[in-house]
């Protein structure tokens, strides 16, 4: 197959995380979907409860403190979903308000300044202004956020240097803006510096493509929304692209993105120097590649991205790929490890057995986030800062549950 590709010079990325399960970096008004970068924090929902633990430096948790936490501690407000950005958290509340906390350096909360806050505050319009209401859903990447306006149109704000905003600019801000040219969008994901979008079932990309993550055929970045693009397999021509079509999620990675088609195959594109984009090679690509699945049954159900790692839900099982030094692809492999892994690993849990009956997944930068279908909450990969909620900093390469649902 195709593939255009160059070398590169590996990002330096903060991170990002997300969850609707809990909590998520991009978001769809009828499907989870996820983004990443890297966030040594988490965020989630249990049971209309928003739980975080892990860094909290920047006040990213929203406890009022700036102290670590590595079991899960309470945040105030009446959340509908929760995203985790690099050392910011997002949340959508009942009544279509956003707010945020934590890292604020570059306006990523969206409320007018660009001071850290360590409790929820909510996004306005223009600094003293008036909030911004009616939205659907938020994402939220390395330093930047988005959400979807009530006119099915997405507002942007935060850290702006490679267009990662989309309104046609490179200008930073701490109000949101409107991306240009682009309206019935049904999802949303944001990455390290660039940002992705759902309509009519193409996938459209804006902000940093150094690495191809922009999936149109060019490595040239870009601050106004470009479609992502395959290789026209009716012809197999190396300069006959069309439009990838039929997608159903979207997710972001710290410089890689995966899509989700709705007869169950995952497509990537993107950085790749760690199997990232599990098409069994570690060559980075500027349209969009089938993930391979080599006998693996079944269709994927959902997919998410972390800095260097990707995740799926087949069948119930979560299955994983890409860089795995700290155990986040949670195959019992020894830690440490910078081996690339280009062919999908099956998560197991703390007892050896394959995780199963999961419903949501959730990639951060180096750890993951997982909800099955009792409700119970699993984590593994890297816990320095304790992100995992186990009540330690031990990195795990098998799945735990660190939330277990009370009975019904």
């Amino acid at each position: 197959m195709h593939r255009i590709t160059r070398q590169i010079l590996r990002p330096f990325l903060f991170g990002l995380i997300p969850l609707v399960l809990v909590a998520c970096g991009s978001d769809d008004t009828s499907t989870t979907n996820s983004s990443a970068v890297y966030a040594s924090h988490s965020v989630v929902l249990v049971q209309s409860t928003t739980k975080s633990w892990g860094a909290n430096g920047y006040g990213q948790l929203g406890i009022g403190t700036t102290t670590d936490s590595p079991n899960p501690v309470s945040v105030t407000g009446n959340f509908s979903a929760v995203r985790i950005g690099g050392a910011h958290s997002i949340a959508l509340d009942t009544a279509g308000n956003v707010w945020g906390w934590g890292r604020n350096a570059s306006g990523q909360l969206g409320d007018g300044t660009v001071a850290s806050k360590t409790s929820p505050a909510q996004v306005l319009l223009s600094a003293g202004g008036s909030a911004l209401t009616g939205v659907k859903a938020i994402t939220a990447g390395g330093n930047h956020s988005l959400a979807i306006a009530a006119d099915d149109t997405v507002r942007a704000w935060g850290l702006n240097s490679s267009g990662q905003l989309g309104d046609g600019s490179v200008v930073t801000t701490s109000s949101p803006v409107q991306v240009s040219a682009l309206s019935g969008v049904t999802a949303i994901a944001a990455g390290g510096a660039f940002s992705l979008a759902l309509k009519d079932g193409n996938v459209w990309a804006w902000g940093s493509n150094t690495n191809g993550q922009l999936g149109n055929n060019s490595f040239v970045t870009s601050p106004l929304p470009v479609q992502v693009v395959m290789l026209n397999e009716s012809t197999l021509e190396l300069d006959d692209t069309i439009a990838i079509s039929g997608i159903t999620a979207i997710a972001a990675g710290g410089s890689h993105a995966l899509a989700l088609k709705d007869d169950g195959t995952i497509y990537a594109w993107g950085y790749n120097e760690f199997g990232q984009l599990g098409d069994g090679t570690t060559t980075s690509s500027s349209i969009a590649v089938p993930v391979v699945r080599t006998g693996i049954l079944g269709d994927a159900t959902a997919i998410a991205a972390g800095l260097d790692h990707s995740l799926a839900i087949i069948g119930g099982s979560v299955y994983a790929w890409g860089y795995n030094y700290y155990g986040q692809l949670g195959n019992d492999a020894a830690l440490q490890s910078n081996t690339p892994v280009t062919s999908l690993q099956i998560v197991q849990n703390q007892d050896g057995h394959f995780l199963s009956s999961v419903d949501d997944i959730i990639a951060t930068g180096h750890h993951c986030i997982a909800r099955d279908s009792s409700n119970n909450i699993w984590t593994w990969g890297n816990n320095t800062y304790g992100q995992l909620g186990d009540g330690t900093s031990v990195s795990r390469s098998k799945a735990q549950i660190v939330i277990t649902a009370p009975p019904p």
